[in-house]
């Protein structure tokens, strides 16, 4: 699919799931470099970076993290930078820059003061995007709040699973990210130079706002550790105060079923075997037996 905004003497072309016809229309626009409009026939798996004499080619990944137990995707978007067009590509369903598009389409009658070249709508789609991965670390941090208060109330047997869940999402929010930090990076010194000191402040603007978004998921990434340690700490205290209380059942138990067994034996000579009131007399030595254990392990700090 293919779709085109005009806006103020430059064009903005955005095509998703690009089709051998849609990588000729792309040739036929510009002359790009043949490696651009090879690599744009499939997606690539990591952020690049490419200047030519003329153009710039630039891949970043986005995460998409899905509320739920889903697996969350990581969607590529291609720009195919001219001062006169900028081709943006997708290959998979991705709604947040077709809501962009959509966005500046119903915009652009404000957008006059743009500028006539593409840096400031490269500015514009970029900044969108990164700032539509807020809304993910929002939802991210409810998850991380919801979490927190559960454990310490003991209202939820399945932590563990919820914790695990939490952390999945934040390590595919960081795995597009990291390595495309150094990208955006050389991204900004080569756009300086393609565009001109005009843009300067705008690639800024990227750089700090994907800055932030970093900065916000390794947070994240902490307390969900710690919360993690803690929730294993607190597992860990339950099962050995479950320990600890069958111990002592156990110890109490011991000796009452000892002495059951002793004078369940069949000798014909057993004290307190055959008069009316030996079996109360046994059950009361036991009990006196299990309470005198109980002040001993009370006494000792085990109960």
């Amino acid at each position: 699919m293919r779709k085109e905004n005009p806006v103020n003497g430059v064009r903005w072309i955005h095509v998703s799931k690009p089709t051998e016809e849609d990588v000729n229309f792309i040739r036929s626009v510009f002359p790009f470099d043949p490696f651009v409009t090879e690599s744009i026939v499939a997606p690539t798996l990591h952020p690049l970076i490419d200047d030519f004499e003329n153009h710039l080619f630039l891949i970043l990944h986005f995460p998409i993290i899905y509320r739920g137990w889903q697996s969350n995707e990581i969607a590529e978007v291609d720009f195919l930078i001219t001062k006169d067009v900028l081709v943006t590509v997708t290959y998979t369903e991705f709604d947040n820059i077709e809501e962009i598009f959509s966005a500046f389409q119903a915009e652009k009658i404000q957008k006059r003061g743009i500028g006539q070249q593409t840096g400031f709508i490269l500015h514009y789609v970029i900044d969108n995007l990164f700032n539509k991965l807020i809304s993910h670390l929002d939802f991210m941090e409810q998850e991380i709040t919801s979490i927190e208060d559960r454990m310490f109330a003991k209202r939820d047997s399945r932590m563990v699973e919820e914790i695990s869940h939490a952390r999945r999402d934040i390590l595919d929010f960081l795995r597009p990210l990291r390595p495309q930090a150094t990208v955006l990076e050389t991204f900004a010194e080569k756009a300086e130079k393609f565009y001109g000191k005009t843009i300067a402040p705008y690639i800024t603007d990227i750089l700090v706002t994907e800055e932030r978004i970093r900065s916000i998921i390794e947070n994240q990434k902490e307390i969900i550790n710690d919360l993690h340690q803690t929730n294993e700490s607190l597992v860990s205290s339950n099962i050995s105060s479950i320990i600890r209380i069958l111990t002592i059942f156990s110890a109490v138990i011991m000796p009452l079923n000892l002495i059951a067994s002793l004078w369940g034996m069949n000798h014909k000579q057993m004290p307190f075997r055959d008069g009316p009131w030996d079996f109360w007399i046994i059950v009361g030595f036991m009990i006196v037996v299990a309470i005198l254990l109980l002040v001993i392990f009370r006494k000792s700090k085990w109960l």
